[in-house]
């Protein structure tokens, strides 16, 4: 049984980001400036229907959070969809405030919205996020793709971005008035001296004993 909720919840994850996949090469068609993700696209749609195959009819929807995962393996294809839903709205315009998927975005309003595409409910403001999760070391051999990383003071928080790997951020750029992905080191000096924390929100949990 419990192997099947966990099958159950990799397909729901699967099944998100292929929708909001899809919702984004839609945009990219009418001309707004999204980049498509046939590749992975095409291999989740298979790893999904693989696994889909493997439960039982009628399984019902696991409701673990998604923060929790069963296995490594769960891990990774949580990873893998925060960082394709959050690449889906590249290009997406800043405006303070807003959390409009495809039309504009603020920092955690772009958080918010990856986050909540997992089923994952965040606060709204980039201070009440950056409370969330286990801290980590602001060291890129140690992040994970999909950790938070949060800039600002010691005393409030004031913009938030998604790990990307590979020295790789995903934010709402105040300055460059859009959704980027660009490394740490572009950031420049000013606002890598505001990098005050990693929050990671994904992580392996023990598994639950089996049910007889």
């Amino acid at each position: 049984m419990i192997r099947l909720l966990r099958l159950s919840a990799v397909v729901l994850a699967l099944s998100l980001v292929l929708s909001h996949e899809a919702s984004a090469q839609r945009r990219s068609r009418s001309g707004a400036r999204k980049k498509p993700f046939a590749a992975f696209n095409e291999s989740a749609h298979r790893l999904r229907d693989s696994l889909a195959s493997r439960l039982h009819e009628g399984t019902p929807v696991a409701s673990t959070p998604f923060l929790a995962a069963a296995t490594p393996l769960d891990e990774t294809l949580l990873r893998d969809s925060v960082i394709t839903v959050a690449r889906s709205q590249l290009g997406t315009r800043y405006r303070f405030g807003a959390q409009a998927p495809g039309k504009a975005f603020d920092c955690s309003g772009l958080i918010r919205y990856v986050m909540g595409a997992l089923r994952l409910d965040l606060p709204r403001t980039a201070h009440e996020q950056a409370k969330l999760g286990r801290e980590v070391a602001r060291d890129t051999s140690q992040l994970r793709p999909g950790d938070l990383l949060t800039f600002g003071t010691s005393r409030h928080i004031t913009h938030i971005g998604i790990y990307a790997g590979n020295g790789q951020v995903i934010h709402a750029s105040t300055s460059r008035r859009r959704v980027i992905e660009t490394s740490l080191a572009s950031l420049g000096p000013s606002m890598l001296r505001k990098w005050r924390s990693a929050r990671r929100l994904i992580e392996v949990t023990e598994p639950l004993p089996e049910v007889q």
